[in-house]
């Protein structure tokens, strides 16, 4: 087997575009074994075109097909887009606010949190099934959630594994903070077509990533690996704390047997349930460190819920007095880690399970008022990416702001 890499250059306006789109899935419906095509975009308007384009390619290859046999393999080639959920949203009153709420805003009391009818009316329909075979634009999908009465978002979300076709923004392939997610439903295909992905095209068992806007990855690769972090975020993010402490004690005089279960769980190994993070939203930004995860058990001294907001309390804090210089400092990871040590004691790998093990405490408590914890799950990311990548990264910190 050879492995080809195709380089293709030539101008916007010529059409390289759907010449892509027509030789890849051309060599998509001659293999037998179908590898996904996961094509990067920029923009929203921008992923309509491509998923417009590609409707009227495969309605160009339809019409060309000599026999029924042929145009029914064509019909049941299936290409969805997906943008975020404040894009696909269809909900009368959530799709009003100007942040993006989930369809589910999280495992609360029975009765004190509405659900939505869009959401759980996919939970009645076929897992591969939620929509019929073919090209769906943007605008497609809104309608037909709207006609079926089921989420645009969480549709697409579920027939990743089933479409031969996806167009997203190329933050879902960069940015670890929300790859994840999108990548391992990516690779749960039904067929033998993928196990990781590629740039390249070639007789591989391998799904074809495809990206026209190179010029742009640098800065995104960037921007998914820096968090900005204020006084007014720390401060918020102290009063999260707070809550959370509030909230253990309450929990504790009420149902100890629910933390006791977390802390059993901890113990075995943090196993997170992916159904439920699903619907719930992604409340963590975690940076993909997915075999850490699932290889190393959760560190004894953030294991306890009192043990771990007490963690949370001192990290928070170091980050307010190391805010308070008169003047911009830089430094490298490995340098930052070394001075938290020495001041809190606080060790590197506690560090790296801090937004994994804050989305569990949040889950165990039930909170559903997840955007006034939002500052505090930022610095959860702060650790645990700080504390992953010893590499190319230098954190700057002032007074200012």
């Amino acid at each position: 087997m050879r492995l080809a890499i195709v380089y293709w250059k030539c101008r916007r306006e010529l059409g390289r575009q759907v010449s892509l789109l027509s030789l890849i899935v051309s060599y998509q419906q001659f293999y037998p074994t179908r590898r996904k095509l996961i094509y990067c975009s920029r923009t929203v308007p921008e992923i309509e075109k491509a998923l417009a384009e590609l409707k009227r390619l495969m309605a160009y290859r339809i019409s060309c097909a000599e026999t029924e046999e042929e145009k029914e393999k064509e019909r049941n080639f299936t290409g969805l887009g997906l943008t975020s959920r404040k894009n696909l949203c269809i909900h009368p009153e959530v799709s009003k606010e100007k942040k993006g709420k989930y369809a589910r805003k999280g495992r609360a009391e029975p009765g004190s949190v509405e659900l939505c009818d869009w959401h759980e009316n996919l939970g009645k329909l076929e897992a591969g099934n939620l929509v019929p075979p073919g090209i769906w634009t943007l605008a497609d999908l809104l309608q037909h959630g709207r006609d079926k009465v089921t989420c645009p978002y969480f549709t697409v979300r579920r027939m990743l594994p089933f479409v031969d076709v996806i167009i997203y923004s190329f933050h879902y392939l960069l940015d670890p903070k929300v790859a994840e997610q999108v990548q391992k439903k990516c690779q749960k295909t039904p067929s033998s077509c993928s196990t990781k992905l590629t740039t390249s095209v070639g007789p591989l068992k391998l799904n074809i990533s495809l990206d026209l806007l190179t010029l742009d990855l640098d800065n995104v690769c960037i921007e998914s690996l820096s968090i900005d972090l204020t006084r007014p975020m720390l401060d918020s993010a102290a009063r999260s704390v707070g809550k959370l402490s509030d909230k253990i004690e309450e929990v504790k005089t009420k149902d100890a047997a629910k933390l006791q279960d977390e802390y059993a769980k901890l113990v075995e190994g943090l196993q997170e349930d992916t159904s439920s993070a699903e619907d719930i939203g992604q409340f963590h930004d975690r940076p993909g460190y997915v075999d850490l995860i699932i290889t190393t058990t959760i560190p004894g001294n953030i294991r306890k819920a009192e043990h771990f907001v007490a963690f949370l309390k001192r990290f928070v804090e170091y980050l307010k007095t190391r805010m308070r210089v008169l003047h911009v400092v830089a430094e490298t990871p490995l340098s930052f880690l070394q001075h938290l040590k020495d001041i809190t004691y606080i060790e590197r790998r506690p560090l790296r399970f801090c937004a994994e093990r804050l989305q569990s405490l949040i889950r165990t408590l039930e909170l559903n008022r997840l955007d006034e914890y939002s500052a505090l799950q930022k610095v959860a990311s702060f650790a645990t990416l700080v504390s992953t990548y010893e590499k190319g990264q230098a954190q700057s910190h002032s007074s200012y702001g």
